[in-house]
Order: structure tokens, then C-alpha cells, then sequence
């Protein structure tokens, strides 16, 4: 089968959990003897991964390739093009014009996957201009797929009420066999305090200030013996606003910022935790959830996020969507025996092996393409 990824967004540094996805999914259906190819806005320095690899190309833009401005768009070229599907991740930029303009030119099957930019919180982000664009361009996009897929049900019933004809798909996120089975390069690391983790894009929709809210609350001696570590991408405005709450509430000595962590690095920053948190407001499914749980580490996340079965599964604390939760979180941590966390990552660990490997979500997208072209019996991973 012949695939065509077409992503809103690729590379490390700018794509976040739509690199993830579109990645291992054209590796992971190649290694299942399919031809995916990649298409994408921007430079092809941005995604260092395929920069040999000619079945992933970098459409040259007008101006910021963040845009989206893909230059030719109505070229007769997308007249010709030989695929069997398309899979279009992400939304709101023009390459959905182009998604629509390929499957209706070529009478392609297609899925487009909006990767949870229609949840509230992230639609209000810049919101009258995403509904300028929703009007515009993507209601009609999103109308005329053949199937919307969302990574967990939260995203899904979100999906269906705005589209309530339309079928949903619902295939989650995952982590690599890889990812689980690095090795730790730590050596003899040792560290005299206790260390909790974010790590993530540092932007609003991530609510890091409650977790400084909740750290005060507590007391500050209590977590006398902890670090607060903040890794990712920074969006400036937001980290000025985290580093003057920092210094007004005296968490200095408490909480620190490391930058992005990719590759090898993103690794030794899981393995050197005792926990990890993720307090978002929104998440469609938050994939560093699950490359926690797979290094071994407990997880704090809110309810704006698709993991009750930290709860369920005893490998975490999924907790309510505000400053309580997140304060009877971090209580429910300090409580916690050691030991007990151990086991809480190890029942982490197992969770995502049998359930969030890609190497087996990557056969669900195939069953999803062969539905969509052929028909027949409907896949049982439909809402």
C-alpha cells in the first residue's frame, strides 16, 4: 500500500507529537513491507531523521515555514500523484487545502488525525483566527475525509459532537521497542535530592504554574529534598512569566530549566527521575506520558488528559483538572514509599508494552487504510 503522510509540521525541534506520530508510523509501515512517503511544510534540515530518505519531502514555503505557505499549491503536479491514501496530520494550515485538493484530483481514500488542536483549550488559542480558518477552509476539509481518527475517546466524542455523521477512528499514540529498551547510560549517577520532571513543550496549555502554586502551598520544606526540573521547548513569554513566580515565591533552589532533550538525551533526562508530571489543562493524549511510563517512571498528569488508567493500573496519579488535583497529587508523592513508586513504574513499564507499542499501532493504521479503500468488515477500534 502507498501511503502519504501529509503532515502539518516534521523535525524535533518544531513538531512535537505530530513528529512523533507521523515518524513512527512511516517507520514502523515500512518495516511492514508498505511505501509510506512524507510531505511536509518547511525546510528538509528541519527533520534530520530522513534528510537521505527521498520518500520524505520538504514542500518549500512562502516566508516562515510555521505557516504553512506552501508554495505551487495549484500546481498540476498534484494532479498526477499515485498514492492509495492519504493520512493528513494536523490542521489549521493550508497543506488542508492541499489535502482535500490531492484526494478529490486523484480520488484518494483519506484520514485526517487534528492531533487535539479542536479541544477547547487549544482551539481558544488564537481563536478568531481559527475560526476564520475553520470557516474557510478546514470544515469543509475535515467533512469530506473519509475518517477523522482521534488517539484516545476523550479526543473522539469531542470530535463527534462537531462532526456527528462522520466516522471516528480511535488509534493511540505509542512508544518504540527501542525507546523501552535503551539502555541507561547513567553510570554511577547520583543525585542527593529526589527529582520531578516536566518535560514537555513549556507553553500555557501545560499549567506549570500550578505546579509552583501547589509546591507553596505544601510548604517549600517539605520538598526540601526534591528538584523541580523543567525540560523543553520554551515559548519565551511563558517562561518569564514561570521564572518572576519562581523568584516571587522563592522556589529558586527548588526548581530549574534544562532546554529541549531529544534522542539519547531525552532518555538520561527520564532515567535520572524519581517521577514525572504533566499538570496540561489539555491533552489529547500526551505521548511523554507513555515514554515515562515506559522508562520506568510514575506519572502525575491532570484529568484534561487521557490517562485514568494511571489510576486504574496503580502505576501513577491521574488527578483533577485544577489546583487542588494537582496539590493532592504531589501530597499522594510525598506519602509514597519508595519501594512503592518503584513498583508503580514497573506496572508503568508493563502497561506499555502490552498496550502503546508502535510497532503493533502501526498494524491498526493499515487495517484503517484498507477499510477506508476497500470496505468490508469495520475494525473494532471505531467509537
Amino acid at each position: 500500500m502507498k501511503v502519504l503522510h501529509l503532515a502539518n509540521v516534521l523535525g524535533d525541534h518544531v513538531g512535537g507529537g505530530v513528529n512523533e506520530v507521523v515518524s513512527n508510523l512511516y517507520k514502523n509501515q515500512k518495516r511492514l513491507q508498505h511505501e509510506p512517503h512524507i510531505w511536509y511544510p518547511g525546510d528538509i534540515n528541519d527533520a534530520n531523521q530522513f534528510r537521505e530518505d527521498e520518500n520524505v519531502v520538504a514542500l518549500p514555503t512562502f516566508g516562515d515555514p510555521k505557516y504553512g505557505l506552501v508554495k505551487k499549491i495549484f500546481h498540476p503536479i498534484f494532479k498526477e500523484m499515485h498514492y492509495d491514501i492519504v493520512h493528513q496530520h494536523g490542521i489549521w494550515k493550508p497543506i488542508s487545502i492541499l489535502s482535500k485538493k490531492l484526494r478529490k484530483n486523484n480520488n484518494l481514500g483519506s484520514v485526517v488525525q487534528p492531533h487535539g488542536y479542536l479541544l477547547r483549550h487549544n482551539f481558544n488559542i488564537s481563536k478568531y483566527k481559527k475560526i476564520f480558518a475553520f470557516n474557510l477552509f478546514e470544515k469543509s476539509n475535515l467533512s469530506s475525509t473519509d475518517v477523522l481518527v482521534s488517539c484516545a475517546s476523550y479526543e473522539a466524542q469531542s470530535l463527534k459532537k462537531l462532526f456527528p455523521q462522520k466516522e471516528i477512528a480511535i488509534i493511540p499514540n505509542g512508544v518504540s521497542l527501542d525507546f523501552i529498551n535503551a539502555k541507561k547510560r547513567l553510570g554511577n549517577y547520583q543525585n542527593p535530592k529526589k527529582k520531578m520532571l516536566f518535560l514537555s513543550q513549556i507553553n500555557p496549555i501545560k499549567g506549570i504554574e500550578r505546579v509552583l502554586r501547589a509546591i507553596n502551598s505544601i510548604g517549600k520544606e517539605k520538598f526540601s529534598h526534591w528538584e523541580f526540573i523543567i525540560a523543553g521547548y520554551e515559548n519565551k513569554s511563558y517562561k518569564k512569566l514561570l521564572l518572576k513566580m519562581i523568584d516571587q515565591l522563592g522556589l529558586g533552589d527548588i526548581v530549574s530549566f534544562t532546554g529541549p532533550k531529544f534522542g539519547q538525551d531525552k532518555i538520561d533526562e527520564f532515567d535520572s527521575a524519581d517521577v514525572m508530571i504533566l499538570p496540561s489543562f489539555n491533552e489529547n493524549f500526551g505521548i511523554v506520558v507513555a515514554e515515562a511510563l515506559a522508562r520506568g517512571l510514575p506519572v502525575i498528569t491532570t484529568k484534561g488528559t487521557p490517562w485514568e488508567e494511571l489510576n486504574e493500573k496503580k502505576c501513577g496519579f491521574w488527578v483533577n483538572n485544577n489546583d487542588e488535583g494537582i496539590k493532592s497529587g504531589l501530597i499522594k508523592l510525598l506519602e509514597t514509599p519508595e519501594k512503592e513508586l518503584n513498583k508503580m513504574g514497573e506496572r508503568g513499564r508493563q502497561l506499555i508494552q502490552e498496550k502503546y507499542l508502535w510497532e503493533n499501532i502501526s498494524i491498526k493504521s493499515i487495517q484503517l487504510y484498507d477499510w477506508v479503500i476497500n470496505g468490508g468488515t469495520k475494525p473494532d477500534f471505531f467509537l
